[in-house]
């Protein structure tokens, strides 16, 4: 009987656990939460209706009252990924294949979370959108004073201006707040495979406006302009899906409005302009998480 009892605690003592094993296998640690997200977006923003005020000293002082802008937001043509990238690509356009991804509309932005309340975070955002008047012009409500005396009513804008735009780009920078859902978590993704949020920002806009008024031969306006009344603000509202730890892709909403109160002549001339309009925009991208 005791070589049997003997037995049984030297087969037990052989197949039970360890503690160091019982504690591994039991006690695991919390998953790990990722915090901080870079994402990079393409998309595209829709035609808007602006207004546009031009201050000429000795020629006029108007405002062009809900002028129409096209967004262009594809490039070189709406078939952007075969005419935009692997074309260039298999062609040795190195410089033309990088402007795949930076032309004409992108966006890169950083959040970061907080660790206690994982659905806030704050970060910053760079929206990259371009602007311009149709080149066949159209009648708008024109206010203000020229060489005649005072103006107050529809106009051609080809009267004044020969061509407008903001193709180098709106260029929002902006801080941001954003508030997130976590739906669907999991052991792997435990901020939710499914993350809706919505986000809000303001900050600098950094315009380069190209503006030649008809009867000049030469661009009134042609540079980077980052001026203090520069600014504007947008909100989001989209869904991210989060398909591992570290990596995701996401599909949005924007709504910004842009005030681009200060911007001057750049050829030695004295003149102002300015212009505001609203934008809205579908952006999809992926994000890039640690």
């Amino acid at each position: 009987m005791l070589n049997i009892f003997l037995s049984l605690v030297f087969l037990y003592g052989i197949s039970a656990p360890s503690p160091s094993a019982l504690s591994s296998a039991e006690i695991q640690s919390p998953p790990e939460i990722t915090l901080n997200y870079i994402e990079y977006n393409r998309g595209m923003s829709f035609p808007t209706t602006a207004q546009l005020g031009i201050h000429y000293p000795g020629h006029y002082d108007l405002t062009f009252h809900d002028i129409r802008m096209v967004a262009n937001s594809f490039y070189p043509d709406d078939f952007i990924i075969p005419n935009a990238f692997f074309w260039p690509l298999f062609e040795g356009r190195f410089g033309d294949v990088l402007g795949a991804f930076t032309e004409p509309y992108y966006g890169i932005r950083i959040y970061h979370f907080f660790k206690k309340r994982p659905n806030l975070g704050f970060g910053a955002e760079f929206i990259h959108l371009k602007v311009f008047i149709p080149d066949e012009g159209e009648e708008v409500h024109i206010t203000g004073e020229d060489g005649t005396g005072l103006v107050d009513e529809r106009k051609s804008t080809k009267e004044y201006i020969s061509s407008y735009n903001i193709s180098h780009g709106v260029n929002h920078l902006s801080l941001s707040v954003v508030y997130r859902l976590m739906l669907l978590p999991s052991e792997k993704v435990p901020v939710g495979r499914i993350q809706p949020y919505a986000s809000l920002s303001i900050g600098p806009c950094i315009p380069h406006p190209q503006l030649r008024l008809e009867g000049d031969a030469g661009y009134k306006a042609f540079s980077y302009q980052p001026k203090f009344g520069n600014f504007g603000f947008g909100v989001n509202l989209g869904a991210r899906f989060q398909i591992s730890g570290r990596f995701g892709f996401y599909m949005e909403y924007k709504f910004t409005r842009s005030f681009l109160n200060d911007m001057s002549f750049d050829n030695g001339e004295e003149g102002e302009f300015w212009t505001r309009f609203p934008s809205h925009h579908i952006a999809w991208g992926v994000s890039f998480i640690f």
